[in-house]
């Protein structure tokens, strides 16, 4: 298999290959557009505040390393954030006990009660021996949570207490700190909608950050602490599928795919430490060749696309989807299933044949509704293997949806490591919650966006955002990592199966709370779309190769469901057990819009 990093800036790229060779990729970018300086005053592009917890007054101290002393921070002015974690020094030490934080909005001046952050933030990582999770940069933390316009704090952590485990309190983790984001200027605004900034939140629910997200606003929270989160679904989720959801994970579609997904991409990443190794293009010919593209400066079809040059790493995100969408577009225009269809086809594949550099068969129901198998049978199990010419066959696809781009949502470029990593296909998505509170509302989406992207990449030491999408309240749907939203893009989302799977994260906490209508759709014409460029049924299973976890040890092979939940890979929380209920309706809803029987 090849190892190959892709740094898409330039005119072109020389991709080393484990054989010494180079492949030169030519990208659409003139050199006007590479580098011509902005016009106009440059936004604000965030900050991160990072400040050290110490012991709090009236709580035991002591001088040891990782103290099980209580620590924190006293309440402080502090310059505006709009998002805060804990972070320390260990990527793989647990806290076990709680954090929460106190926020003062530089809206009313009103201090919230205090608020609970998931310390449970290590499952959603690089795979264990992966380049990403070696970095020296890696750093363990909490969920980030959503604030809103805040210019005070306050923190406190705490251990469990004696007995919890039936043996002494474990000590905090070393160098706990807590980060302070801004996520900078408001992105554009997608074509038809408000502009994304709204400061000012109201407080959340004391001990909750989950609160009812049925409507469009944050909430006041003030009166009382003991809101229900049991909210209900409002709204009728479309179920072309006609599928219902019980709550249970229940695959209505596992005949059609019998588990011999063999998935050869999973065993064997790049470097053997879970790196991806594929040339974006060999391995996936869905994915668009950037001759694709068009031209910097116009406009494809319903797409949005920005006056004015590109920054070098603007323009290799924005390339990395070229066929989609014009170079520096704001969003990839929404396509009917027929559109769909047409331009797979003008790419030269049927979207249900050869996908993923396979023997040609449809990985969910066989070349056209048939056995289900799908047997590699590329150079180097299945890894930048050509397609075979396509085949007539039933296209199994969704309708490409909307999808907003990382320009769009106002992805600050520089913040990354400049190369996309890719893996060999997309066999299953993993359904995530981001647990950072319910309280925003749709159109402070994309800040929300970019405060998890900077958390990520500065606070926790992510080469990128964690999530290859992202779908808000409002079920509109975000690139998350860089690199095309069509191609294989790693990501770091489900610890142990990163590997050929995509990452969706819906925005917001789902413990307790039922997450709207919209958002569940929104996952179910993701999945349907990203799932049918590679073949996949959305109620059929595969079969992964874990790279290590604590729920399955590394080399397992593991039979899920193609649309799975986080918890069904990792032994966590994640999705929140309110979101986890409705992947049956995902899942039937995405089988029905691929127009399957």
């Amino acid at each position: 298999m090849r190892s190959i990093r892709v740094p898409l800036i330039g005119v072109a790229v020389a991709v080393a290959t484990a054989s010494g060779s180079a492949l030169a990729l030519p990208l659409p970018l003139s050199a006007t557009a590479v580098a011509a300086p902005r016009a106009g005053a440059a936004p604000d592009p965030g900050s991160t505040r990072s400040l050290p917890l110490v012991p709090l007054a009236g709580h035991e101290r002591s001088a040891a390393p990782g103290t099980r002393a209580a620590q924190g921070l006293p309440r402080r002015d502090v310059e505006p954030f709009s998002m805060v974690g804990v972070v320390w020094e260990d990527p793989g030490a647990e806290l076990h006990g709680t954090v929460q934080v106190r926020t003062r909005s530089a809206v009313t001046g009103a201090w919230s009660a205090w608020q609970d952050l998931d310390a449970h933030q290590h499952e959603h990582a690089a795979d264990p021996g992966a380049a990403e999770a070696r970095s020296t940069a890696v750093r363990g933390g909490t969920a980030p949570l959503w604030v809103g316009d805040s210019d005070g704090v306050e923190v406190r952590v705490r251990a469990e207490e004696p007995g919890e485990r039936g043996a002494a309190p474990p000590a905090l983790p070393r160098g706990l700190r807590v980060e302070l984001v801004d996520p900078g200027d408001a992105a554009p605004a997608a074509p038809g909608e408000a502009p994304s900034a709204a400061p000012g939140d109201a407080a959340p629910v004391e001990g909750r950050a989950d609160a009812d997200p049925q409507d469009d606003t944050p909430h006041d929270d003030t009166a009382s602490g003991g809101a229900s989160g049991a909210a209900s679904d409002s709204g009728t989720e479309p179920t072309p599928g006609t599928g219902t959801d019980a709550g249970t994970d229940t695959d209505p579609g596992a005949e059609a795919d019998a588990g011999t997904d063999t998935d050869p991409g999973a065993e064997t990443p790049a470097d053997e430490g879970g790196d991806a190794p594929t040339d974006p293009t060999a391995a996936d010919p869905t994915a668009p060749r950037p001759s694709a593209a068009a031209a910097p400066g116009s406009a494809a079809p319903g797409s949005d696309a920005p006056a004015g040059p590109l920054t070098p790493e603007e323009s290799a995100a924005s390339a990395a989807n070229a066929g989609l969408a014009a170079l520096g577009a704001l969003e990839i225009a929404e396509l009917t299933k027929e559109e769909t269809e047409a331009s797979l086809a003008a790419m030269g594949t049927d979207g249900g044949t050869g996908t993923d550099g396979a023997t040609g068969t449809d990985g969910a129901t066989g070349t056209g509704g048939g056995t289900g198998e799908d047997t590699a049978s590329g150079p180097d199990g299945g890894a930048g293997a050509e397609a075979p010419a396509p085949v007539a066959a039933k296209t199994y696809i969704g309708p490409r949806p909307g999808i907003v781009t990382r320009k769009g949502w106002g992805a600050d470029e520089k913040l990354r490591e400049p190369n996309f990593l890719y893996t060999t296909s997309v066999h299953a998505a993993f359904v995530h919650h981001s647990a950072t509170g319910n309280n925003y509302t749709c159109a402070q989406a994309p800040s929300v966006l970019r405060g998890i992207y900077r958390y990520h990449v500065q606070s926790m030491g992510w080469r990128d955002i964690g999530y290859n999408f992202a779908v808000d309240k409002c079920g509109k749907i975000y690139e998350g990592r860089a690199g095309g939203v069509a191609r294989p893009v790693q990501g770091a989302h489900t610890l142990g199966f990163n590997s050929n799977t995509t990452g969706i994260a819906v925005l917001g906490s789902f413990a307790t709370t039922t997450p709207p209508a919209a958002a569940v759709t929104g996952v179910a014409k993701l999945t349907a779309w990203k799932l049918g460029l590679h073949a996949r049924n959305p109620l059929g299973k595969s079969t992964l190769t874990s790279a290590g976890g604590n729920k399955y040890a590394k080399g397992t092979k593991v039979q899920l469901n193609t649309v799975s939940g986080h918890r069904d890979g990792y032994s966590t929380a994640c999705p929140g057990t309110k979101l986890y209920a409705k992947l049956g309706t995902i899942r039937s809803t995405a089988s029905g819009l691929q127009g399957r029987p």
